[in-house]
């Protein structure tokens, strides 16, 4: 066992937030071998109950758990920031050629191994992250996340119209790589899959009604997409579900 003496954040079974000016973190292996906390709380209150246990002293520091990222896009990692006049244009001119490049499993397992090591840099253990329309992208997120004990969801995404070659999925062919993603990584470890339509417009409305589907028949999995970032795009989710009463409905009405 090991224990590190610092100010630390923490919270409690009902959710309510403790912080210890002098606090101490124990950890130490479980029956199976794998670390864990076995002792948090104030210095004071704790450390003679583990004599001989080597405490690491953090003055000035925070100890925290884990960050969690709610909506982030690993394939994205090299484009953040580029300039474009509007989401669409960012789209096309930098977002999808890039993601072209993650159908080559070595380059999707490199920029999965920055993505992974960037998050845990900034404090972030938990994830819930777009891949690319290509299944080997999610393989290559979700091994890494696997060998680094992260907690990780994650979906290939679903695109099978208004996007370029490379990135444009088939509808079938989608909705099976889908279920496959599902059963090789979902409740593997701390992963899990989420179904991910990239956002109405870039799905027909049989690839929407079979991710419902799906969703259905699998209904542990989280469903990720993106509604209402922009104008542009408002107005074009509205021309093409004239039928829907508002851009939620048209990416949900299906699941």
């Amino acid at each position: 066992m090991r224990a590190y003496r610092s100010a630390i954040l923490r919270f409690d079974d009902d959710r309510s937030a403790r912080y210890e000016e002098d606090g101490l973190l124990v950890i130490g292996p479980d029956a199976t071998g794998r670390q864990v906390v076995r002792a948090v709380g104030a210095y004071a209150a704790l450390a003679a109950n583990y004599p001989g246990v080597a405490v690491e002293h953090l003055p000035g520091r925070i100890i925290a758990p884990g960050f969690v990222d709610l909506h982030i896009h690993f394939p994205q990692t090299d484009v953040i920031g580029s300039p474009a006049e509007g989401l669409l244009p960012w789209l096309e001119n930098y977002t999808f050629p890039h993601e072209s490049r993650f159908a080559d499993p070595d380059y999707a397992s490199e920029v999965a191994t920055v993505f992974l090591d960037e998050l845990q840099r900034n404090g972030v253990t938990t994830a819930l992250t777009f891949a690319t329309s290509h299944p080997v992208s999610v393989d290559a997120l979700m091994q890494q996340a696997q060998a680094r004990g992260l907690r990780m969801i994650a979906g290939k995404v679903l695109q099978d119209r208004h996007s370029p070659d490379g990135v444009r999925d088939d509808t079938r062919q989608s909705l099976i790589d889908t279920e496959a993603l599902i059963n090789k990584w979902h409740g593997k470890g701390r992963l899990g899959y989420a179904i991910t339509p990239r956002f109405a417009p870039s799905c027909t409305e049989a690839q929407l009604r079979g991710a419902g589907e799906l969703a259905a028949q699998y209904p542990d999995v989280w469903i990720q997409s993106h509604v209402a970032e922009n104008k542009d795009e408002i107005r074009w989710a509205r021309e093409l579900f004239p039928q829907s009463r508002s851009y939620l409905v048209c990416t949900t009405a299906s699941a």
